[in-house]
Formats: C-alpha cells, structure tokens, sequence
C-alpha cells in the first residue's frame, strides 16, 4: 500500500468504534465457545428437522436442542420433587419404591411465537403409544423440567410448557401489557397448538404419532383441561383437570380480591395475619369435624360447617393466640363470607371451613412479612396487565375496580381466559372423556365455584346422568389447592382417565392415600359428586375398606 493510499484512523474515530469491534467480538466468542451441539441420533438430529409447517403452518415449531439422557438413580431431592409433580397430575411416584429415571431423549423448543417446551420421549421400546401434556400453573411463565418426569416413568412422551411467556412464576403478570397474543396464548391457545407439535415430532422421533393424547394439570392447569374440552373438544382423549379455575375472571378479581380486602384495609394495614392460623383452625375442626358422623381431621363437605367467627372474639383492646379481636373478627367473617354486589347478590364463593392452615402466605400475612400475600398478587396483576385490552394507565388502583360498575369492560377478553360455557355437547359427542377433581380444602379455588359450573352442565345437559357419561367430578376432603392438607392427596388418575378412554370403564371410585417417608398413613375412597364415602362405623378409621358410598340425596 503506498503511503498516499494508507488509511488513516483518527483517536476519535477509533473510540467510535471500539463499541463495534467489542460486539463483534463477543459475538464470535460466543460463537465458538458455544456451537451447534453434534447430531449423533436420532433424539439430537431433532434439531434439524423442519418442524415450521407444523398444522399447515398454524404452529410452527422449531426444536432447539435433542438430547439423549441415560438411565440413572434419581436423587432424593429430585425424587421428592417428582413425587410432588405426580401427586399434582394423577400419576403417583411413591417415595421408597422408585428412585430409577428410565433413558429417554428430552427435547426443548417453541411453537410460535414464545410457546416454549419440554417434552421427554420414552426410548422406543419402552413407549407406550400415548402422549401428556402437562399444563402450566399459576399466570405460568416458567418451563418446568421436573414436571414430566412421572410421566416418562411410566412410558407416556410427556410435555410441560410455560404457557406462552417467560415470567416470574407464579403471578407476575407484566408480560401481558398490551400483549394480546401473549393473553391468547396463555389463555386457550398453546395447549392446542403444542399437541400438534407433539404429533409432528412424535412422528419423527417414532415413525408413528401418539395413538391417544391426554392433558393434567391444576389450577391454570386445570382451567387448561375444562378449555380444551370447550373450544378444541377433538383434541384430547382424556382429561384430568384438578381445582380448575374455570371462570378465570372471577377467580382473580373476586376472590382473590376479595381475600386480600379482608386482610388489608386501604392503607395496606395488616388486620389479621397468619399468627392466628391455628386458633381458627382448631375452632373450625371442633364445630365441624364431627358433622359427617366421624371425627378424623377432615370436613367431608364444608357446606354443612356453621362455624360463626364470633365464637372466637375477645373483644378490644384484649388481644392474644388465644382469641380474636373485633377487627380481626370482622376480617375472618368477610374471608368466609361469598362476594355479593351492593345489592347483596351472590358473585362468587367464599373462603371454604376447613382450609385455614393453607391460608399462610396466601389469604394471610406471614407476622412482619412485607410481601403481600399471594391473592392480593394475582388481583392485582391480573387487573393491572391481563383483563383489560388496553392497560390502564400508569398508576391505576386495583381495588377501584367495581365488578358491578365496571365488569363490562372486561367482555371482550373474558372468552380469552373463561372456560365456564357450559355447553360442552362436541366434546360429548366426540367420546372423549374428562374427570374433574377438587379439593374441599382449597384456599385458592372455591370448590363451590366447581360445584356450581358442573351443576350448569349438568342443567344444561338435562340431568347430572347425562353429563357422567363423558365428565365425572370427585371432591377430595382435606386437600388443599393442588397438593397437601390433612387428607390422603395421592391418587391415581392417569390409569383411571386411560381405562375410561381406551377401554370404556367408567370410574366410579377413585382410591386416595397419604403416605409419610414411604409409609402409607391413610386411604380412603372417593365417589363421582354427590356420593359421600361413608365411615360404616368399624375398624379404623384410616382404613379404606371401612367406608362405603352413601347418597345424601337419599
């Protein structure tokens, strides 16, 4: 180069650049530090497949990564979590008896535009032939890797999801500010399109898609399942859908509002905390325990309970563990009591007897815990980023909303996440089956509110036995919102869904137990709704062959 053609960089130029020549080489850096991973097999040459005219073109999907897991001895830790996850779908992993994660390819990805998965493919020889997905909680916005695990081990290639959105689990609601696509997603559309992923890459992986396809899951998990029978009633074979929040809107803006008034005033004064927890719970069991003629620790129909807060005052200025003040009265009875609008007319369910020692954190203060408990989360959440189309200005008052005043503006998007239409008649038609599971001790989810939406199917299908012909509802006593509470929590649902779809077996009993360090503490039947398991008054009480099916209607 002669010197006339030299280029020339002056110091002011160059720190111009400096920021581009830094890019530059982060990018390549990262480039080479991190490659493409190999294509070995046939779990991993999954990323080389083209997946985007998946549903002709209605969900297109991209695999990011297939990786092939061999068979190992799960850890305790990791053990407990899955036997957690299993008591959550139906599909019991009994500490003690198993710790072996079979050898199976797992693979991640999206359907567009944001819906990411995992979904875990049992090797070939091992498949059982049917797919489960394994629907998101919460406002989702987290992909849970342990979710289908218990899926896995009993040969089923089994998804989890994140709903359509990253996010803090389980009620941040940011995502949704003015995010339509991101609301649909959430609301009804990613478990329609990631069962047709499922085929496109079950097809691949196999040679063959799924011969029958089934969706658990609770809470938003459950809403998934009652969706899904609604709107897309082909789509899956069988359904479990536990403590379903099947009207969304009124789950968030009532009743979680509705609990988080109670415990606060308007300044954000806490009126009853989580320190007076087992006091009511204690007053509860001792008014109503006894109601269904046995004293076990459970209310079998929390309907029947007539516990009065009052009972438990002490009056002003008095205060201790042992009674309740006048404020802190009034803010339990306003806990139990159902929403009603200014007339007095019934809106939604109440806090249910019996599910007070699930209240912490989520109905009450922690004592000097600045994070608001989990109800006011989700209202508020819900109000700010997800009910409107449009979000309301910055600054807006979530406990301005009046649902009398101001519910119509919710209409347009109350399709996107309500599955409370009672006219479920293509999914009856087309066989498929659903059964539909709740806890009486649900602190989140009313189990009145289940009560009420079945009695519409059933009214709008001329009679309950109409309606158990393809959904079936079992009300499981002293279960708390999804897991735990005093009462047997594991059951097995997944079995009983594939016996009623593939072999036409009805469940009319559904086993539950409760085990503690692999011991079984607990077993008792349950019965479709109404039928009551009825202690036939010998033996021991925790005992399952001591109860029978009793119909209180006579």
């Amino acid at each position: 180069m002669s010197h006339d053609m030299q280029l020339v960089i002056r110091p002011r130029a160059f720190l111009l650049l400096v920021p581009f020549f830094l890019v530059l080489m982060t990018v390549v850096g990262q480039a080479a530090a991190s490659p493409p991973p190999p294509v070995t097999d046939a779990c991993s040459a999954l990323r080389i497949v083209d997946f985007t005219e998946v549903g002709d073109g209605e969900a297109p999907t991209k695999v990011l990564k297939g990786e092939r897991i061999e068979a190992y001895a799960m850890t305790d830790g990791e053990l407990w979590q899955t036997a957690r996850r299993g008591r959550v779908m139906g599909v019991p992993v009994v500490e003690g008896e198993s710790a072996d994660m079979p050898a199976h390819c797992k693979v991640t990805g999206y359907v567009n535009p944001h819906i990411q998965f995992e979904l875990r493919l049992p090797e070939p020889h091992n498949w059982n032939g049917r797919f489960l997905l394994t629907a998101c909680d919460g406002f989702c916005g987290k992909t849970p890797s342990d979710a289908p695990k218990a899926g896995v081990m009993r040969g089923y290639a089994t998804m989890s999801t994140d709903g359509g959105h990253v996010s803090e689990h389980p009620f941040d609601g940011v995502w949704a500010k003015d995010n339509l696509q991101a609301r649909i997603d959430f609301g009804y559309r990613a478990n329609h399109v990631l069962l047709m992923a499922s085929k496109a890459i079950l097809r691949e992986y196999y040679g063959e898609e799924q011969a029958y396809s089934y969706l658990t899951g609770c809470s938003k998990g459950g809403h998934a399942g009652v969706m899904s029978a609604s709107r897309f009633p082909h789509d899956y074979d069988g359904i479990v859908s536990r403590d379903p929040t099947i009207n969304y809107s009124k789950v968030n803006i009532l009743r979680c509002a509705d609990t988080a008034k109670a415990v606060y005033d308007d300044v954000g004064n806490v009126l009853l905390d989580a320190s007076k927890t087992i006091l009511i719970q204690k007053a509860v069991m001792a008014q109503c325990d006894g109601k269904d003629g046995l004293v076990d620790g459970m209310i079998s129909d929390p309907r029947k309970c007539d516990f009065e807060p009052k009972q438990i005052q002490c009056g002003q200025p008095e205060a201790g563990f042992d009674c309740l003040t006048e404020i802190e009265t009034k803010a339990l009875e306003d806990l139990y009591s159902p929403v009603t609008d200014s007339s007095g007319n019934y809106l939604y369910a109440g806090q249910v007897h019996g599910s007070e020692m699930a209240w912490p954190a989520w109905a009450l203060p922690l004592p000097g815990d600045q994070e608001p408990i989990y109800a006011l989360r989700a209202a508020r959440d819900y109000l700010k980023f997800l009910a409107f189309k449009e979000a309301p200005p910055v600054g807006y008052d979530w406990k301005s909303f009046l649902w009398e005043r101001d519910h119509q503006s919710l209409e347009e998007l109350m399709p996107v996440f309500d599955a409370d239409d009672p006219d479920l008649s293509e999914f009856a038609a087309s066989g498929n089956k659903m059964m539909v599971l709740h806890g009486w001790a649900d602190p989140a989810v009313p189990p009145q509110a289940t009560i009420e939406w079945y009695d519409a199917v059933s009214e709008f299908f001329g009679g309950r036995d109409n309606v158990m012909d393809f959904s079936r509802l079992f009300l499981l006593p002293g279960n708390h919102h999804c897991d735990g509470g005093v009462g047997p929590d594991t059951y097995e649902a997944l079995e009983l869904i594939t016996a009623w779809v593939e072999r036409g077996e009805a469940p009319d009993q559904m086993m539950t137990t409760k085990y503690f360090e692999g011991e079984l503490e607990r077993a008792r039947p349950v019965y479709p709704f109404p039928i009551e398991a009825k202690y036939d008054g010998t033996g021991d009480v925790n005992d399952a062959a001591n109860f029978r099916p009793h119909d209180p209607r006579g």
